[in-house]
């Protein structure tokens, strides 16, 4: 059998040491050359060297500026827009970023003397995510319910999934995807909720599943306005308004 070579050792034991840190969030993983690093926007993330010996000399740079550096027996020279806003631990090499900002998502990489390789991390930044909105229409017999993100929210769309909690019998297909579909005849009293996550954190929303339905004793003719009118009540937008078929005289 053929020997690992020392690069693929080193990226072995740089995964195996990939931590997980709480400084308000971060999370991390191995990904190619970098390590995937997530925060969100004015919280605060580590990168963590996992050293285990102590280093002369620091260099942290953001693609290819400069952040940060420390030579052996001098003080610590830091690099707008990062001042106020780093912790450099000059043991480990860990830096700390505080108040971040979407503005800080790029490639960060520790440099020293004291290791053979340099390590690199990928930094994404992410907004707090808004309450999903629930949407719902009732077409030959079952009720289609559209899980959405409001089109104002743009931070990392394509990294967001969407999850369900759904008691009835059949909900079982979907309950993955951004749509859920629900038999009319189920127990439309039930609620159902939609949650969206990213790497870090989560929203939901519910909706109970008569509201998509209109009224039974509204007439054909007024269909239309009394379902209006009873999704408004039933979702707490019209005050105390209740839905109302009853026809002007």
């Amino acid at each position: 059998m053929a020997a690992a070579s020392a690069p693929g050792l080193a990226a072995g034991v740089l995964g195996a040491f990939c931590l997980v840190l709480w400084f308000d969030v971060i999370s991390c993983e191995q990904l190619s050359s970098a390590q995937s690093v997530f925060g969100v926007v004015n919280k605060s993330v580590t990168f963590l060297t996992a050293s285990s010996t102590p280093i002369k000399d620091i260099l942290w740079k953001k693609g290819k500026d400069k952040v940060v550096e420390k030579e052996e027996n001098l003080d610590e020279s830091v690099y707008p827009p990062f001042r106020e806003r780093i912790l450099l631990n000059i043991v480990t090499g860990d830096l700390t970023i505080f108040n971040l900002s979407s503005s800080d998502e790029d490639e960060y990489e520790f440099e020293s003397t004291s290791i053979k390789d340099s390590i690199k991390f990928s930094l994404t930044v992410f907004e707090p995510l808004p309450s999903p909105t629930l949407n719902c229409t009732l077409i030959n017999e079952t009720v289609i319910v559209q899980c959405g993100i409001p089109e104002v929210y743009s931070s990392h769309r394509d990294l967001i999934t969407y999850s369900w909690y759904c008691p009835l019998a059949g909900c079982e297909d979907g309950l993955e995807s951004s749509i859920l579909h629900v038999k009319k005849e189920n127990d439309l009293s039930q609620e159902i909720q939609c949650t969206i996550s990213n790497a870090l954190l989560n929203s939901t929303s519910s909706l109970v599943l008569r509201t998509c339905v209109p009224a039974d004793f509204c007439p054909k003719h007024l269909d239309e306005w009394c379902s209006y009118l009873w999704r408004l009540a039933s979702r707490g937008t019209a005050g105390t308004l209740q839905p109302s078929c009853a026809e002007e005289h």
